[in-house]
Formats: structure tokens, C-alpha cells, sequence
């Protein structure tokens, strides 16, 4: 079974006019798919035949249907398992270093106990000292 994918507004052009069959092949949908986005409030020329969807009304028709990116707070680590940021289960994390600079904050679900892991600068350990108890691994 091949992995759904999302349909992005980056591949199309502002100044371009596409009919319904270019969107669907555009955006990698149905053309059934762009036919309910039009009944659903995609403006499109319509006075003539076939229907002309402007790029830029596609765009933003696009982006208003996405959902916001969700950021990680300094306590906070993205569940996989949940799909949004969770805390630490019991606010313990264990820092383990890759490199000069950083490292690799490893951290139970406070929901579902799956491992999450977020990458962190030394730099923040300080702050993140004083919201978890974190421990410093060896590699």
C-alpha cells in the first residue's frame, strides 16, 4: 500500500490558470477530490467551460486546509505515537552527547511511555536543568 501524500502548495504557480484535471494531476489528488474543494469554497472562474482555477486562489485555498506546524516547548519532546509534543513522564530525561556542541535529549511519553528523543545544545541544558531532571549519559 503506497504512503498517502500530502497535498502541497508549493508546486503551484501563482500567475498560472489550471483546469480541474491539471489541479487533481498538480496537487496529486482525484479530480473528484478538486471538484468537492470547489463546492466547498475554492473560487474558480466557472463562466466558461471548463472551469479555471487561478493559481494564486489555489495557494491560498491550499494553505488555510493545512494545519499549523506544532512546536516543541523547552519542556517538551514530539511523541511519534501521540503525533504532538508531550512532556516528559515524571519531568526525567537523560542528555546524551553526539557531538562538541550537542546532543540528544531522550525522554518517556508522559501519555503513552513511548521513548521520544528532541536534539539540544549544551547551551540549554542549563535551562532545561531547572524544568527537568536530567541526567547526562555516556556514549
Amino acid at each position: 500500500m503506497a504512503a498517502k501524500s500530502r497535498t502541497s502548495w508549493r508546486a503551484v504557480k501563482r500567475h498560472h490558470s489550471y483546469t480541474v484535471d491539471e489541479a487533481a494531476r498538480l496537487c496529486r489528488c482525484s479530480r473528484q477530490t478538486v471538484r468537492r474543494w470547489l463546492k466547498s469554497g475554492l473560487p474558480a472562474l466557472v463562466e466558461r467551460k471548463p472551469a479555471l482555477i487561478l493559481g494564486g486562489d489555489l495557494i491560498e485555498f491550499l494553505k488555510s486546509r493545512s494545519k499549523p506546524r506544532s512546536r516543541c516547548g523547552p519542556d517538551e519532546c514530539y511523541c511519534f505515537k501521540c503525533r504532538a509534543p508531550r512532556k516528559a513522564a515524571g519531568g526525567i530525561a537523560d542528555l546524551i552527547p553526539m557531538n562538541p556542541t550537542g546532543g540528544n535529549l531522550r525522554a518517556l511519553c508522559d501519555v503513552c511511555g513511548t521513548l521520544m528523543h528532541k536534539r539540544v545544545s549544551y547551551r540549554q541544558q542549563q535551562t532545561l536543568g531547572k524544568i527537568l531532571d536530567v541526567s547526562l549519559m555516556e556514549r
